[in-house]
């Protein structure tokens, strides 16, 4: 018997390699050849050690025996005398055990994720998934009935976690479910994950003689909604007594007018210069409105740094950090695990310190 070559290359380049876990089983397959008396496989590692060389009489075969790695492997048809007719190229070959994924959720309320009032400014979210048995090949989707949110990234940190970027522009309000797919597996589905809302709208309504500003409320740490919400600067009253809001509103008019170099607050700069600036904690209100300004930083380890500084000087309790820390917790589902863990500390001693 002579086999058609032709009509083997055409088949061959047309398959694509795949591998099963489920049940237990491995096994790696290709289209069967009509006239082939059998096959021969070899699979290498890449350093070129041959670790799998076998005539088989399948066009599958089982990697078993194969730790997870990457691989290269090649077949051959056989012909009527058991001789390799002719070689595949080398192809790329990822071994890995695919298991059932687990998802991990602290409490049952879902993950609150804002949208923008205008379809001109896009609003993304960070959305972080704990759990067991993610690789990267899990597919991950945030869906209800035939709605779905846009995934911009999806970034697996650990077997034990994917980070997402969603984009919550043009979404549909309400609950969306999670489902989370491991190669040959059955999906993982975790109802109202995320809940998409509208901006609201509030406003506060002051008798003081005081100063109104705009405020901007910042929906991710990538951006920021376009709706200003009016809060009014209260005089005559200590920082420490502040609402959260108030005290935004504070530090977007205490700014550094001869200082641009920097957007710490005014109250507490002492000396301004070029490449650096020094700081005035001359007062313990100046040192908590320093810290206030890291509490809402971007910077992950200044907020780390400003949760343990609240929690350690709370007697008195600085109101505006309070509120910010509670807020934080409420949405910590956003936040890095090691964050997550520190607010959740200082926040604790924060709630029971001695006043």
């Amino acid at each position: 018997m002579k086999l058609n070559t032709k009509r083997f290359f055409l088949f061959f380049c047309l398959v694509s390699v795949s591998i099963g876990a489920q049940d237990g089983t491995k096994l790696i397959a290709w289209k069967p050849i009509p006239e082939a008396s059998g096959y021969q496989i070899q699979i290498k590692e890449k350093s070129g050690k041959i670790v799998i060389d076998k005539k088989i009489d399948t066009a599958y075969h089982s990697i078993e025996e194969l730790p997870s790695g990457v691989y290269l492997v090649r077949t051959a048809p056989l012909n009527l005398f058991k001789k390799p007719a002719v070689w595949s190229a080398w192809k790329d070959l990822e071994v890995i055990i695919s298991e059932p994924p687990k998802v991990v959720i602290e409490e049952e309320k879902p993950i609150i994720l804002p949208k923008s009032e205008s379809k001109s400014e896009k609003t993304i979210s960070n959305v972080t998934i704990e759990g067991e048995h993610f690789l990267e090949a899990t597919k991950v989707d945030l869906t209800k009935k035939e709605d779905s949110l846009p995934i911009l990234s999806k970034e697996v940190k650990s077997p034990e976690r994917i980070d997402l970027k969603v984009d919550t522009t043009e979404a549909k309000s309400g609950p969306y479910d999670l489902t989370v797919t491991n190669p040959y597996q059955k999906p993982k589905v975790v109802t109202n994950f995320v809940q998409v809302e509208e901006p609201k709208h509030n406003t506060t309504d002051s008798k003081q003689e005081s100063q109104t500003v705009a405020i901007q409320n910042t929906t991710t740490k990538e951006t920021a909604l376009s709706k200003k919400t009016k809060v009014t600067i209260p005089k005559g009253k200590s920082f420490r007594d502040y609402t959260y809001e108030e005290m935004l509103a504070f530090l977007e008019t205490d700014v550094a007018v001869n200082c641009k170099n920097t957007k710490v607050p005014a109250l507490t700069l002492s000396e301004c210069h070029k490449t650096y600036v020094i700081l005035n904690f001359s007062s313990e209100d100046n040192h908590s409105v320093f810290e206030f300004y890291k509490l809402i930083s971007e910077n992950e380890s200044d907020r780390v740094s400003a949760y343990h500084y609240f929690s350690t000087n709370c007697a008195p309790r600085f109101r505006p950090a309070f509120e910010r820390m509670e807020l934080q917790s409420k949405n910590r589902s956003n936040l890095d695990p090691d964050e997550r863990q520190s607010l959740l500390q200082e926040l604790t001693k924060f709630r029971n310190c001695s006043r």
